[in-house]
């Protein structure tokens, strides 16, 4: 009995041998202690959840509660220009179907770009590309569209190619940027080189349409009107957003204005625009297809394959030569 009080005697209280608990985080009902980072470490979580560049710059910024994430007002709200530019797209009864779905895909876009902004979140940042990268893919179609036109190209096969173009393009524009956060490049790299490639998906499709519509007489009419609004709008937004991806320009007069913004508002009138000359283009690919299917309604899969129009066209000096200087 004696040796039984010493050993328990040396054995600590039962209370005692339970961790203390310092927080007031705990499970409720559990009895559990829960372990919490210091506030230095939680700043540092939750900074990691946010997408952080200049595009910000002279906006009204509110922190959003405890969770390191920031709302930005003119942003946010200039992000509905796209639901502007996209709206009547999609409303046309003129419209093709391709380019009404632009105009459908145009107004995710305007609810991507509010969510990023109202978020700055690297979630939001995907939720944002991915609607434009999508928009760019149906330009990027119709443009392989016209150029197999032109050739002569048509049938499942053409029409096969055509979309694995598309796809694959939006595929590499979504999933490059989100490769270069997996492994830490730095945000502003990440949204520049989502600029190039989103950029030049856009730049292949204008660069078709020039092409496309001077060879059919459509750059004097609306069309081609169209074509220079769009170029010149997404120029000059592309001005007000260089702090975007090119780190210290966010300082002086800079500073004072949501140029992000003025951004969202060029890029929105160029959206609408370029729904347009989708549409135009659309229509274009399918007098040449009912062009070449007339001629030879037996066999409407490839027709000819003469010279390129590009070649076409620099036998009519469409575009300077070394030897007619």
């Amino acid at each position: 009995f004696g040796s039984s009080l010493a050993h328990s005697a040396e054995r600590p209280p039962r209370d005692a041998r339970r961790p203390v608990d310092s927080s007031p985080e705990m499970a409720a009902g559990s009895g559990v202690c829960v372990a919490v980072p210091p506030r230095a470490d939680m700043a540092a979580i939750t900074a990691e959840r946010r997408f952080i560049n200049d595009d910000a710059c002279g906006d009204w910024v509110l922190p959003i509660g405890q969770t390191g994430l920031e709302f930005q007002a003119v942003n946010a709200l200039s992000a509905m220009c796209f639901l502007a530019a996209g709206a009547p797209l999609a409303w046309r009864s003129e419209t093709t179907p391709i380019a009404r779905a632009y105009g459908l895909m145009m107004c995710g876009v305007a609810f991507g770009s509010f969510s990023f902004h109202a978020t700055t979140s690297l979630s939001g940042f995907m939720i944002d590309i991915a609607p434009m990268a999508t928009t760019a893919a149906l330009m990027l179609f119709r443009a392989t569209h016209a150029l197999q036109a032109d050739a002569g190209h048509f049938g499942p096969q053409a029409e096969s190619r055509r979309y694995f173009v598309a796809i694959v393009s939006a595929l590499v524009a979504v999933y490059v940027p989100w490769v270069m956060m997996a492994f830490g490049v730095s945000h502003s790299t990440v949204w520049g080189v989502w600029a190039f490639l989103f950029g030049s998906m856009g730049a292949a499709f204008g660069v078709v349409a020039v092409i496309v519509f001077f060879n059919e007489g459509l750059l004097q009419q609306a069309a081609g009107r169209d074509l220079v609004v769009a170029i010149a709008s997404i120029v000059l937004g592309l001005g007000c957003s260089v702090h975007s991806f090119l780190p210290g320009l966010c300082e002086g007069w800079r500073a004072a204005l949501p140029l992000h913004a003025v951004w969202h508002v060029f890029s929105s009138v160029s959206a609408n625009r370029c729904g347009r000359v989708l549409n135009n283009l659309t229509k274009i690919c399918d007098r040449l297809e009912h062009r070449a299917q007339h001629e030879d309604p037996v066999d409407g899969t490839k027709k000819h394959k003469g010279a390129s129009l590009l070649v076409r066209l620099f036998k009519r000096d469409f575009l300077p030569s070394q030897f007619s200087m």
